[in-house]
Parts: C-alpha cells; structure tokens; sequence
C-alpha cells in the first residue's frame, strides 16, 4: 500500500475510535472522507435485500433534498444494490463490479439521480449484514477511473474490520443503556416501546400490570396497540418512516391514567438495527412513587421532580422532550439534571441510569 494511502488510512482509523469515544463526531469521519474522492458524497446507510429498499442513516454532501429523494423512491431502484446484497462484508469495491459502467448509464438511477448530484460512480463496503438487511458505508464520486477508485475502495477495506469493531460496540453499548425499563418498574410507571404501525416491540413490568387491570390501552392479536384516546391514536397512527410526522411530545388522559407518546431521538444505529421508533408511558394519578430512593443513602434522595427528570432521560428522552413531558422549562429540566448528577456523584446521562439501576 502506498504510503500516502497508509497514512490516509491511519488518519481515518483514528477518527472511527475518536467518534466512538465522543472526541470526534462520524459526521466529521464522513466529511474527511468526502475529501478523498472528487465531489465526494459520503454516506452511512442501510438496505433490506428482501423489501428492495433503504435509507441514508448520515450523510456528508447531500443536500436534504437530495437524501429525501434516495430514501423515498431511490433506494427502490439503486442498481447496484444487487450485487451489494451478495458482496463479501468487509470488502471494499467500486461501482463497476456491482454494474458494469455502460449498463449503469442505461438506469434511472444514473440519470435522475446520480447525475443531478454531480455524480457518476462510487466506492462502497459492507460493515455488517443480517437476515438480508445490510449496513453499508458508500462514496458517490464523479470519477469514473477505475484505478484511482480502486485505490479507494482499497481504504474502505480497511477501514471495514474497525467499523465493524465500533458498531459491535455501540450496540452493545446500546443494550446495556437499556435501563429505561427496570428503573420505571422501580417507580411505578409504564414503558412500551413501539416501531412502525403501532408494533408493540416491548414493554416493561409495570405496563404489562396495568393492561391486565385494563386502563384503556390493549395490544392486538397483531401486536398492534390501540389505546381509548383518539388524539393519541391519530399520533400512532403516524409512527414510522413513511408516516405522517409525530408530534415530539403527545398527552392524553383516561380516568385515572395518564398517557404521553414520544418519538424517540434516532441515530445511523437504530436506523440499522430497526429499534423502537417512539415510546408510550404511563403513570397513574398520584405521581411518581419514591420506593427507587430506598436503594439511596438519605443525602442521595432524590425529590419527586427530580425521580421525574431520571425517570424520562431513562426512557430514551432527550432533555428537551423531558421538559415537555414535565411541563416544565428547558432550564428548570436542566438545573434538576445538574442536581441529579451532583446528588449521585455521575456526570452523564448514561452513568446516571446504571447508577440507578439495581
């Protein structure tokens, strides 16, 4: 290899662990990486060889317009996805072994999309597949040299087996975070978890009590679930990609039951690994019960607002939605977040919930 090309790769190497440890961020990865190729369009991005379609999860050199465009009609006729499907993982290549050139210039593809970007080939590779659903990382180039786009393709193959290693992580790193659910259990209030169409993907002890006492919510022989409120019905009815936008916070009461529907901050990896698109909680009248303080020392009690705060951020929210969940301002969701820390000697959001957790 090249030493100018070795030292590119180390460079670039560098900046996946520095993303991954938060010093660096993956849009910048994605925009150095831009630079190597000319008029380079980086991106991070999935595709379901069994439904024929995608999405660009980020994304470097796009403009909205134009990501729009790929992900509601052209991921449907991307050629070269094909072969994608089938390429050894971890391979770097060029857009001619997926489709020779001259055949590609005969597609929709080329012509109305690849070309009103500036485009007219790509590098690309693979960094996982399961059950037919791919992650791949791809350079969209209007260079149609084969051997300068090899050369390319050659880092992509070496980067591979370090994204790889830095997804592995972060999913796992996901599911520890996962804490959302034992730690409402240990306040009383209900977590379901939900994908597109209303599909119930999980839900946490006390939810499950609460639809066996029936509190106007129920799940479908389907999965699906239907809760006796029609303003919070009509928001899950927008859930999932394709649907109507979702409101970031949306209440509704029944009885003695309270009911908040949030959408759920997403990221490249919950793109990937289809994770819940939003979250219904639920809580009874009578507020937050304090059995989670029992696990604290008396200086590390938090007071009812402040079981709120950890409750929500533990839930998926960001610290804005919890404000809103809260009714309460940005602000004040802050400074009892900076209490929170303080009280339980953490200094993340992360450290916070395993803090908590039993």
């Amino acid at each position: 290899m090249p030493a100018t090309i070795r030292a590119d790769v180390h460079s670039l190497t560098d900046m996946v662990y520095g993303a991954l440890l938060g010093e660096t961020s993956w849009q910048d990865f994605l925009d150095t990486l831009n630079t190597r190729m000319p008029d380079g369009k980086s991106t991070l991005f999935f595709h379901d060889a069994v439904l024929g379609s995608g999405g660009l999860s980020l994304s470097s050199g796009l403009e909205d317009a134009a990501a729009k465009a790929y992900n509601t009609h052209f991921s449907t006729v991307n050629p070269w996805m094909a072969k994608a499907a089938v390429r050894p993982v971890g391979l770097g290549v060029i857009a001619d072994q997926m489709l020779p050139h001259e055949e590609l210039l005969k597609t929709e593809f080329y012509h109305d999309y690849l070309r009103s970007i500036g485009c007219r080939s790509s590098i690309g590779v693979t960094i996982m597949r399961e059950k037919g659903r791919s992650f791949n990382l791809s350079t969209l180039t209007s260079s149609t040299d084969a051997g300068y786009n090899r050369a390319n393709a050659q880092v992509l193959t070496e980067l591979a087996p370090h994204l790889r290693r830095a997804f592995d992580y972060l999913r796992r790193e996901r599911s520890n975070e996962a804490g959302g659910k034992p730690l409402l259990d240990a306040i009383g209030v209900g977590l379901i978890y939900l994908g597109e169409e209303r599909k119930v993907r999980s839900m946490n002890t006390a939810a499950q009590m609460m639809l066996t006492e029936g509190c106007g919510i129920s799940v479908t022989p389907t999965g699906r679930l239907n809760v006796n409120d029609a303003n919070v019905n009509e928001q899950l009815r927008a859930t999932g990609r394709s649907g109507e936008p979702l409101q970031p916070v949306c209440s509704g009461r029944i009885g003695n039951i309270k009911y908040t529907l949030v959408r759920l901050q997403s990221d490249f990896m919950s793109e990937f690994l289809q994770e819940p698109t939003s979250a219904l909680i639920i809580e009874r009248s009578g507020g937050i019960c304090a059995h989670l303080n029992d696990r604290l020392s008396g200086n590390e009690h938090l007071t009812a607002a402040e079981l709120r705060i950890a409750s929500s951020i533990a839930s998926g929210l960001s610290l804005r939605d919890t404000a809103k969940l809260n009714d309460i301002s940005y602000e004040t969701a802050r400074s009892h977040l900076k209490n929170i820390f303080s009280k339980l000697g953490v200094n993340s959001q992360v450290a916070l919930v395993r803090r908590l957790i039993p």
